[in-house]
């Protein structure tokens, strides 16, 4: 891997993780898990998410590693429903074990990663997903690409990019570990949920549901 993810050496040893927050490093080995919450009450759909991580990630063209999921829902006055989606960083992931050359795996503190030193792009981590968050990316060889959470930038003590980008706050990062601030008054008290909890893959993307209707989440 010589792109962007730096964080495996050729001998394939992991040599850093994640920072779980701004101003904070931590070594593979480190006891931090990072999780990320998204307020959808907050989400006001403008996108700016996505075009911070196009940006930071570049990605090929039409390929994403967060979109939003638009729902116009018929009431009166009609309203949109915004969900942004991403890879879930799950507990459990379905992804990893699929592999034939090991190349997707979790970093300790739990970020699923490729490594594309590995990565044949056969396909099947991108079918075992069951939340579409992986594609092959023709401006990295082809080779699966999908969130991980800016770890690039983790290690520099930073946000992930849509989090920084988002200027209504919907995006609340923190370390699940070592909760603090507004995002462990998040975790304590909002009422939280994740996407297809029937997948049992223990997501650490999780949600406040939109408060009006109380829908679903796609």
């Amino acid at each position: 891997m010589r792109t962007r993810r730096n964080f495996i050496q050729s001998s394939g040893l992991i040599i850093l993780g994640a920072a779980a927050n701004a101003g904070q490093a931590y070594s593979s080995s480190s006891p931090a898990k990072p999780m990320m919450i998204i307020d959808l009450n907050r989400c006001t759909g403008c996108q700016s998410c996505v075009i911070a991580c196009k940006g930071h990630a570049k990605t090929a063209p039409e390929k994403f590693n967060t979109h939003l999921i638009t729902v116009e829902k018929d009431d009166s006055p009609a309203r949109l429903i915004f969900t942004p989606v991403q890879c879930n960083q799950c507990d459990d992931p379905p992804c990893v074990p699929v592999c034939p050359n090991n190349a997707t795996f979790k970093l300790a503190n739990g970020i699923v990663v490729t490594d594309w030193d590995k990565c044949k792009s056969n396909g099947n981590c991108i079918n075992a997903c069951p939340y579409d968050a992986r594609f092959n990316d023709q401006n990295y060889g082809n080779r699966v690409d999908k969130c991980d959470f800016c770890l690039d930038r983790l290690m520099q003590g930073l946000e992930p990019a849509c989090v920084e980008a988002c200027s209504a706050g919907a995006r609340i990062f923190g370390d699940l570990n070592n909760p603090q601030g507004e995002f462990a008054s998040y975790h304590q008290n909002k009422k939280i949920v994740v996407r297809k909890p029937e997948e049992k893959t223990r997501p650490n993307v999780l949600y406040v549901q939109a408060a009006q209707g109380r829908e679903e989440l796609i």
